[in-house]
């Protein structure tokens, strides 16, 4: 199945750690209208909140169902699996992204520090 990824899976190093294995697929730059990318309420990960006239530029990948597990471990129970169309050069797609439960109005700025040690410590 594809995934749309965004914040700290967006690195195929971090990725391959928290999917349980090397990611040897291509990851196809895909953009998702209609959202754009906040803070999760009370973390310093991204989430997606609904905006129109907004786009979200990303990864788009496909991922087994035991990947699609593990990612899920990784993103916890403050995310859930929501259905999107993404659009890639190869043409619009369905996918699925990882949502959070609590969405800010603050724009997430990306922390590469941040975004490696958590990876690194699932």
């Amino acid at each position: 199945m594809k995934i749309f990824v965004y914040g700290t899976l967006i690195d195929k190093a971090s990725l391959g750690r928290c999917a349980g294995k090397p990611v040897t697929t291509h990851m196809e730059h895909a953009v998702l209208h209609g959202f754009t990318r906040v803070y999760l309420r009370g973390a310093r990960y991204p989430t997606l909140k609904r905006a129109p006239g907004q786009h979200v530029a990303g990864a788009m990948l496909r991922v087994n169902a035991d990947m699609l597990v593990r990612l899920g471990n990784y993103e916890s129970v403050r995310y859930r699996l929501a259905h999107v169309r993404l659009m890639a050069k190869s043409g619009p797609h369905r996918a699925r992204v990882f949502i959070g439960d609590a969405a800010t109005k603050v724009a997430w700025v990306p922390d590469e520090k941040i975004m490696t040690l958590r990876s690194r410590s699932f």
